[in-house]
């Protein structure tokens, strides 16, 4: 399907799978498209999702994109969804817009939007810690629509140009981790952190990870380099481990998991590969999240508390529902 509006030269159409390769360069060259926005990562759960993507064209230029889908199996299938799949969703652009060309872009889209009968946009825009070049436009122009802030997530970010200290008491579980021998380093044991990973969250909040262990190894197979397992050893067994997302093009790394057995949370192995990837990453990037601190705006004071422990400072995301 495609949709454009005379006079203004942009034009919209649904993305399909031929037009791969001009979505990757778009991605690859955008201010604000993550890695995760590549089709070797949005199409990996295309058995679940069905993906209603958009791309967005002034003339014969590739000028942005818009990254949303519908679960195959959902209640709500007027409900278009920025993205069911992911963290986040919605418009990624070459460079920055002049506002009043996202406004029209966006205007286009909804448009396209309603005729094939979405009745409502649920989106979660791409957080200011994973863009380049980040930019408010999209949230004004939300607002200016009347769409409903309807979530508020709480992440935490390191800004990686300026000075940051780490606090005593992460100190302390540095110098206990060194105590008992803990190791740490890049790992390739992904079935054994996914046990700790497992355990960890069926305790504290009867869930499993977002990854199955098997989708966890095909995204660290097929996205090279994006994706690294660092962890903790006592003798030779992992205690504690991280999934680290890792984004040159936008300048950025992301703890995507962060995970302790009850002996690695005993001995600061946690916070030993903690300050690992923190080491690692501090002269390659300007930004490290650590994710958040909430599950569905309820704040866990506890994980908060050990990330701000290393410096990281409050950012939100935000979901929003507009009426289409």
């Amino acid at each position: 399907m495609r949709a454009s509006k005379a006079g203004l030269g942009w034009w919209v159409a649904r993305y399909a799978p031929e037009d791969a390769a001009r979505w990757d360069a778009l991605v690859a060259s955008s201010g604000n498209g993550p890695f995760v926005f590549g089709r070797s990562y949005l199409d990996y759960h295309a058995d679940r999702f069905v993906d209603c993507s958009w791309l967005v064209w002034h003339g014969t230029a590739l000028k942005a994109g818009f990254v949303a889908g519908v679960a195959r199996a959902t209640a709500a299938p007027a409900v278009l969804v920025a993205h069911p799949g992911l963290a986040y969703g919605g418009l990624f652009q070459a460079g920055l817009l002049p506002y009043q060309d996202l406004a029209d872009i966006l205007n286009l889209l909804c448009e396209a939007w309603r005729k094939l009968g979405f009745r409502q946009l649920q989106l979660r825009p791409v957080p200011r810690a994973f863009c380049r070049l980040p930019s408010d436009g999209l949230a004004f122009w939300l607002h200016q629509q009347g769409a409903q802030l309807t979530g508020r997530e709480l992440n935490s970010v390191i800004d990686l140009t300026q000075n940051f200290r780490i606090g005593t008491w992460r100190r302390n579980n540095l110098r206990q981790a060194r105590q008992h021998g803990v190791r740490v380093g890049v790992s390739l044991d992904y079935a054994a952190f996914w046990t700790i990973l497992t355990e960890n969250l069926l305790q504290s909040h009867g869930q499993q990870p977002v990854h199955t262990l098997a989708e966890i190894e095909l995204l660290a197979r097929q996205n090279s380099g994006y994706l690294t397992l660092y962890a903790a050893f006592q003798a030779q067994t992992m205690v504690a481990g991280v999934v680290l997302y890792q984004d040159e093009r936008q300048d950025f790394a992301h703890t995507q998991y962060i995970a302790g057995s009850p002996q690695g949370k005993q001995i600061g192995a946690v916070d030993a590969v903690l300050a690992l990837v923190i080491e690692t990453v501090k002269s390659r990037f300007a930004r490290l999240s650590f994710g958040i601190s909430t599950v569905h705006g309820v704040l866990n004071p506890g994980l908060l508390t050990q990330k701000e422990g290393f410096g990281a400072a409050a950012e939100v995301q935000d979901m929003y529902l507009l009426d289409l």
